[in-house]
C-alpha cells in the first residue's frame, strides 16, 4: 500500500483544568466576501489571496466534526492543499507536517484535536487502486477526511459530503460549498454566518 503516515505525538498540554486541548477560536476572515448571485444550490465566496485561502480552511477545521469528509476540487494551483493546510492547523497538526499527498497518495496527520487524513487521487486511473490505498476504509472514520480531486471519482465518494470547488480569477479566487446532507448544509449555513459577522 502507498501511503504516507506523518504521525506525530504531542505532548499532553499544561492545562489547569485537565480539559485537553481546546479548538482553534474562529480565523481572521479579512479578504473572504460572500457572493449571494450564485444561480447555484451552494454558497460562493470570494477570497482575495492566499491567507484568505488557507483561513478559510481554517474556518472549515474550526466547524469539523469527526466523520466529516471535504471533497476539495479545482485546477492544479487553485489551492487545495493551502484550503487542507487551513483545515490542519484549525483541528492542531503542526504546519511543518502538512504536504501534498500527490505522490503518497494519503497523509495521515495527528491534530490535537482530531485526526486527518488527507487524500489526493488525481494520479489514479480506477476504483481499485482507490482500494488499494484505504480509501473505502479510512473515508469518513474517525477525525476529518479530506479529498483533492475527489471528483474524478464521484460515484465513489460517500452519500453525504462537502464539496469545495475552488476556482482562480484575476483578483484572487472563488470557493463554492456544496453540501451533500444535512450536516454538510448546516456547515455551510455556519461558513455563512461567521463570513458575515466578519465583515
Amino acid at each position: 500500500m502507498d501511503t504516507h503516515s506523518r504521525k506525530k505525538r504531542h505532548q499532553t498540554e499544561n492545562n489547569a483544568d485537565a480539559a485537553g486541548p481546546v479548538p482553534e477560536p474562529r480565523p481572521e476572515l479579512t479578504g473572504i466576501t460572500w457572493q449571494n448571485e450564485s444561480g447555484g444550490s451552494g454558497k460562493c465566496f470570494f477570497l482575495a489571496d492566499e491567507k484568505a485561502t488557507e483561513n478559510f480552511g481554517r474556518l472549515l477545521g474550526t466547524l469539523a466534526a469527526d466523520g466529516d469528509v471535504y471533497c476539495l476540487s479545482g485546477d492544479l494551483g487553485a489551492g487545495k492543499t493551502l484550503m487542507s493546510k487551513g483545515v490542519c492547523k484549525a483541528v492542531g497538526v503542526e504546519e511543518e507536517d502538512v504536504v501534498s499527498p500527490t505522490f503518497a497518495l494519503m497523509n495521515i496527520y495527528n491534530g490535537k484535536v482530531m485526526e486527518v487524513r488527507h487524500f489526493d487521487l488525481y494520479r489514479l486511473d480506477s476504483p481499485e487502486e482507490l482500494a488499494d490505498i484505504g480509501f473505502y476504509e479510512y473515508v469518513g472514520g474517525e477525525g476529518v477526511s479530506l479529498i483533492e480531486w475527489g471528483d474524478l471519482f464521484q460515484s465513489e465518494l460517500p452519500p453525504e459530503y462537502l464539496q469545495v470547488n475552488l476556482t482562480i480569477v484575476p483578483e484572487g479566487r472563488m470557493v463554492e460549498l456544496i453540501p451533500f446532507g444535512l450536516r454538510y448544509e448546516a456547515v455551510s449555513k455556519e461558513v455563512l454566518r461567521h463570513v458575515n459577522a466578519g465583515a
